[in-house]
């Protein structure tokens, strides 16, 4: 079944200002999203149709120069309100073609790995009980029993819950890399708006979390740009 990919990209930023638009070895951070979801074509039978859901002229002009499908988003959709879910449900909707499989892909994660998507999608594939799948990291050194609530003016007093990392109650949490779900379910949660404020509830009932190690960095502060920056050119230069 083919797979609607959406690359999400949105002007502004709560963060590091216009984040997806800055530039990485000369290169938009969200060019390299769009050219990963293109790429996957070459790895997999099923059609992937990439379309870009944005409310930045650059990324129009971009997508028209290299066409790719671009859907205008909303003030609405574009607003640090707006949910993830009725942004893929008016892309979804507007391109009015049917697909077995939809593939969420923020434009501010450059930094990506084809086969966390094929273990994602061939897990679908063979386990027609689950709906969706997520990519999932454990937390590893920023566990909770470590943090503190901010406050500035003094360092409040915690119960130790381990000295060890590995003696701490193992945690993962969503990376942002791979988000894959059936469009049937999707497309049924948001007609019917069965709301049960659940994480992820708009992907899937049974989720399956594929646990990876990889450098996956959300680009959301300037050292998050920097990080992905040094990133990206070691890999170049691997490949050399």
């Amino acid at each position: 079944m083919s797979i609607f990919s959406i690359v999400t990209v949105r002007e502004g930023s709560e963060g590091l200002e216009n984040k997806c638009m800055r530039k990485i070895d000369g290169k938009f951070v969200f060019e390299y999203t769009i050219e990963y979801s293109i790429n996957l074509n070459s790895m997999i039978e099923e059609e992937v149709f990439t379309v870009v859901s944005s409310d930045s002229e650059i990324i129009r002009e971009y997508c028209s120069e290299n066409n790719i499908c671009f859907l205008k988003r909303s003030p609405e959709l574009a607003s640090d309100i707006a949910r993830i879910e009725d942004v893929i449900y008016d892309a979804y909707r507007k391109i009015g073609k049917d697909f077995g499989y939809i593939s969420l892909l923020y434009g501010n994660i450059p930094i990506r790995y084809p086969e966390e998507f094929l273990k994602a999608y061939n897990f679908l594939v063979e386990n027609k009980d689950y709906e969706c799948v997520l990519s999932m990291q454990n937390v590893e050194k920023f566990n909770p029993a470590w943090m503190f609530k901010l406050n500035k003016n003094m360092l409040s007093a915690k119960k130790s819950e381990g000295y060890r990392r590995q003696d701490l109650k193992q945690l993962m949490i969503h990376d942002g890399h791979t988000i894959l779900f059936r469009s049937k379910y999707f497309l049924e949660f948001m007609k019917t708006k069965s709301k049960q404020n659940i994480m992820y509830e708009a992907f899937g009932k049974k989720i399956k979390p594929i646990l990876n190690d990889k450098l996956i960095i959300d680009i959301d502060t300037e050292k998050d740009l920097k990080l992905a920056e040094a990133v990206l050119k070691f890999r170049v230069l691997e490949e050399k």
